[in-house]
C-alpha cells in the first residue's frame, strides 16, 4: 500500500510541474504579445486573448490528466473512509464531486470568455478607416468639406493601427486651412464597458501628444471658430523664393530660416499633421540653426470682392544642413509633405523642383541628399532628377549607351547638386528608357550593366564586414550577404533584384512619358 501511494504522489507531482511549465510559456507569450503593441486597445486585446489561452490550457490539461486526478480522488476517498468511518462508496461520491466539478466550472468560464471576445470585436475599429481629416476656412464648411484618410496611424494607435472601445466609430479631425489648428469630432453608436480590464482608448490623448496638445488641439467648437476667424490675418513665414501656376491655381514657395516662437509653434502643428503621412515623422528642434524649411501655399482670393487674398498651406519640406569639407554644406531632406487635397496633380514635383532650384543657386551647397526615403518620395525624386538630367548633354542617348561616366557624375553634381549614387540611378533609368526592349543584344547590355553594379557588394570579403555595416545601406548589406551564397543562388538573387528594380524604373519612365515637363 505505501508503494502505491508513493506512485500516486509522484504522478501528481509530475502533473503539477507540467502545469507550471505551461503557465510559464503562457506568461512569456503574454509579455511578447503586449510588448509589441503600443496601443492600449491592442495591448488589452492581447491580454484578453492570453487570458482565454490560460483557461484553455487549464481545461485541456485537466482533461489530459484525468487519470492523475482519479488517483488523487482514490487517495482522498481512502482517507475520508478511514477518518470519517463512512462507506467507500459514499466517500468516493463526495471526492468525485470535489475533484471534477472545477473542470466543468472552468469549461463554463472559458466559454464565457470566448463569448466576451466575440462580443468585443464590434468595438475594434480600423484606424485608417475610422479617422478622416478636413481642411476648412469657415465653420460652415465642417459638414461639407471633403474627407481625407491618413496614410498611417501606427504612431497613434500602435502597429495594428486599431482603436478599441467604440462601435461604428467615426473620428473627424478638422484643421484650419491656414494655421492648422485641430478640432476633433468623435461619433459612435456605443462604447465598450470597462470589463475584465479592457478600457476604451482615449482617442484625443492618442491623436495629439500631451506635450503639443495646448498648441495643436482646440477642444471647444466655439474656440475653433475663433481660430478660423483669426486665421484670415495669417501671413506666410520667411522669404518667397518661387511662384508658379498649376491648373488654374497660384502657388508660392517660401524659404524659412528664422527661429521665432510663432513660427516654431506653426512648425509644430504641421509636423504633428505630418505624422499621419510621413514614415517615422517626428518633431524637430528648431532652436538648432542648421534646420532649413520650405513651405508651399496656395494663394486664393477671399471672395470679398476687394481683391484681398489668403495663403492656404499646401505642404512643407524640412532639411538639415550637414557640414561638408571646405566651407560647404550638404542639405539632407528629412521630411516632405504635400497635403492630400493637392496630390495627384503634379504639384509635389513642382514644389520639389522649386526648392531644389533655390538650393542649386546657393554657392555653399555641395549636393542634396535624402534621409531614409519612402517609396513614394523615391518615385517623386527620380522623376524630378530624370527630367533635369535629360536636358544635360552628358546624358544624351549616345552617352547613355557607353555606360555611366565621371562626366555624367560631375555634370549632375555641379549643375543639379545630385549625389553620386542618385546620378547613377538616374543614368540607369534613362538608359532603360531608351533601350530597345525588342533588341535582345541591346537589352542584354543594359541588363549586364545594372547587374554588374548589383553584384559588386557581393564580392566583399569577411574582413570588410565591419566597414560595410557603417558605410552601406540595408539593401547594399543584403547584397553583400549574398557573397556567402553559391553561384546558383547568387544568380537567382541578382535576377530578382534586377526585375524589382526595372519595375520601379518603369513607373518613373511612364510618368516621364506622360509628363515630360515639370512646369
Amino acid at each position: 500500500m505505501p508503494t502505491r501511494w508513493w506512485y500516486f504522489e509522484k504522478k501528481a507531482a509530475t502533473r503539477r510541474e507540467r502545469v507550471a511549465g505551461n503557465e510559464e510559456k503562457v506568461v512569456n507569450t503574454f509579455h511578447r504579445e503586449t510588448a509589441d503593441n503600443k496601443s492600449a486597445g491592442a495591448r488589452d486585446c492581447a491580454r484578453a486573448r492570453v487570458a482565454v489561452w490560460v483557461r484553455h490550457l487549464e481545461v485541456s490539461h485537466r482533461k489530459e490528466s484525468l487519470a492523475c486526478r482519479f488517483t488523487e480522488c482514490c487517495r482522498e476517498t481512502i482517507r475520508i473512509h478511514l477518518k470519517l468511518n463512512i462507506s467507500v462508496c459514499t466517500a468516493s461520491l463526495f471526492t468525485s464531486f470535489l475533484f471534477f466539478l472545477p473542470v466543468r466550472i472552468n469549461s463554463w468560464m472559458v466559454m464565457e470568455d470566448l463569448t466576451n471576445v466575440d462580443r468585443n470585436r464590434k468595438y475594434i475599429s480600423d484606424g485608417l478607416q475610422a479617422v478622416k481629416m478636413t481642411f476648412v476656412q469657415d465653420i460652415n464648411e465642417m459638414n461639407t468639406a471633403p474627407r481625407y484618410s491618413p496614410d498611417m496611424v501606427y504612431q497613434h494607435f500602435g502597429e495594428e493601427e486599431t482603436i478599441y472601445g467604440y462601435a461604428d466609430l467615426e473620428v473627424t479631425i478638422h484643421h484650419s486651412a491656414q494655421t492648422l489648428y485641430s478640432y476633433i469630432n468623435i461619433c459612435y453608436s456605443s462604447k465598450a464597458k470597462n470589463d475584465n480590464g479592457l478600457e476604451a482608448d482615449d482617442i484625443e490623448d492618442k491623436l495629439v501628444h500631451i506635450d503639443v496638445r495646448p498648441n495643436v488641439l482646440v477642444t471647444e467648437k466655439g474656440a475653433f471658430n475663433q481660430k478660423l476667424i483669426s486665421q484670415k490675418n495669417f501671413q506666410p513665414y520667411g522669404e518667397m523664393v518661387h511662384k508658379f501656376q498649376s491648373k488654374g491655381k497660384n502657388f508660392e514657395v517660401y524659404r524659412v530660416t528664422e527661429q521665432s516662437e510663432d513660427f516654431n509653434l506653426f512648425l509644430e502643428r504641421i509636423q504633428t499633421l505630418g505624422m499621419f503621412f510621413i514614415e517615422c515623422c517626428s518633431l524637430t528642434d528648431n532652436t538648432e540653426e542648421n534646420w532649413l524649411h520650405y513651405f508651399i501655399y496656395e494663394r486664393c482670393d477671399t471672395g470679398e470682392g476687394d481683391g484681398s487674398t489668403i495663403a492656404k498651406v499646401a505642404g512643407f519640406a524640412t532639411l538639415y544642413k550637414f557640414y561638408n569639407y571646405f566651407e560647404k554644406v550638404r542639405p539632407r531632406i528629412a521630411q516632405m509633405l504635400l497635403l492630400p487635397q493637392y496630390r495627384k496633380s503634379g504639384i509635389g514635383a513642382q514644389f520639389m523642383e522649386s526648392f531644389l532650384r533655390d538650393l542649386r543657386a546657393t554657392p555653399e551647397v555641395f549636393d542634396v541628399t535624402v534621409e531614409s526615403p519612402g517609396d513614394q518620395f523615391t518615385f517623386l525624386r527620380d522623376y524630378v532628377d530624370c527630367i533635369n538630367c535629360m536636358n544635360l548633354p552628358e546624358f544624351s542617348s549616345e552617352n547613355l549607351k557607353n555606360g555611366f561616366s565621371d562626366k555624367m557624375r560631375m555634370a549632375a553634381l555641379d549643375k543639379l547638386k545630385i549625389s553620386k549614387a542618385q546620378s547613377r540611378r538616374v543614368y540607369e533609368i534613362l538608359r532603360f528608357r531608351q533601350t530597345n526592349k525588342k533588341d535582345k543584344e541591346d537589352l542584354k547590355a543594359q541588363r549586364i550593366d545594372v547587374k554588374r553594379r548589383l553584384y559588386a557588394p557581393m564580392k566583399r570579403s569577411e574582413r570588410d564586414w565591419k566597414r560595410l555595416n557603417l558605410a552601406l545601406t540595408q539593401e547594399e548589406l543584403r547584397q553583400a550577404a549574398c557573397g556567402e551564397m553559391d553561384e546558383e543562388t547568387k544568380f537567382s538573387t541578382l535576377t530578382q533584384m534586377y526585375d524589382r528594380l526595372m519595375e520601379s524604373y518603369q513607373k518613373t519612365i511612364d510618368r516621364i512619358e506622360a509628363h515630360p515637363k515639370i512646369f
